[in-house]
């Protein structure tokens, strides 16, 4: 699929979810592309808690970050989501008030999807022309069901801000805690669909231990576990 039929300036993110597959994707294309770090956010709906990493505390946050030497991509990485759908809408409308700022034209969040499929990567638009381009180029059309949490408040809110949304969502069984093999089909689908140079080598590596020996987590509350939450 062409990149073309995005705007001038795209923002591609996904925040923690089932399995991290959005998160896991995100970040790990952030990564990839040398992204810095250019605009900090924070919500009173974050869980009570500060991440520590080699002896240092910082506050849960949701990062802005910008590609070496690109104009036209943003990258949109986060620790975690509000608790309670009030602080979900808050974060939203904060998010997307900064990237209209920025004067982002489309926004693809990145996902999970939870039910049984034989796609490995479904989408959902809020522009007809855009879920036309997502069939073309092999994406399925998530038909019905929803897209819970911040990764479908977001997509939802976007045309009160003028800009585009889509969702992808990679297929997860939703028991481990962080599937890997689902974000991996999200990199390559964002991929195609931006026209990125991502390769997904390094996490070939991960994705061999994690069959391994990768730990699962129970599995997700029923209401959690339905088709097309994310």
């Amino acid at each position: 699929m062409s990149h073309k039929i995005f705007g001038p300036c795209v923002c591609i993110g996904g925040m923690p979810g089932i399995g991290s597959v959005g998160k896991v994707a995100a970040d790990y294309i952030a990564v990839a592309l040398e992204s810095i770090t250019f605009q900090l956010m924070v919500s009173t709906g974050f869980p009570p808690e500060a991440p520590v990493q080699e002896g240092l505390a910082r506050a849960l946050q949701v990062e802005l970050k910008a590609p070496e030497g690109r104009d036209d991509l943003i990258i949109l990485c986060g620790d975690a989501q509000p608790l309670k759908p009030p602080h979900m809408y808050n974060l939203a409308g904060e998010i997307l008030k900064a990237l209209a700022a920025y004067e982002v034209t489309d926004l693809i969040t990145l996902a999970a999807y939870v039910g049984s499929s034989e796609e490995k990567v479904f989408g959902v638009a809020t522009d007809p022309d855009l879920a036309l381009a997502l069939e073309e180029g092999g994406i399925a059309l998530l038909r019905d069901g929803i897209v819970g949490g911040l990764n479908g408040i977001l997509v939802g809110l976007c045309p009160s801000y003028g800009i585009r949304g889509i969702c992808l969502m990679g297929k997860t069984d939703g028991e481990r805690a962080v599937d890997l093999a689902a974000a991996e089909n999200l990199i390559g689908a964002a991929s195609d669909l931006l026209g990125l140079d991502v390769s997904t080598e390094i996490l070939g590596w991960s994705l061999q231990e994690d069959e391994e020996d990768g730990p699962r987590s129970p599995r997700h509350r029923e209401e959690d576990s339905h088709a097309g939450y994310a």
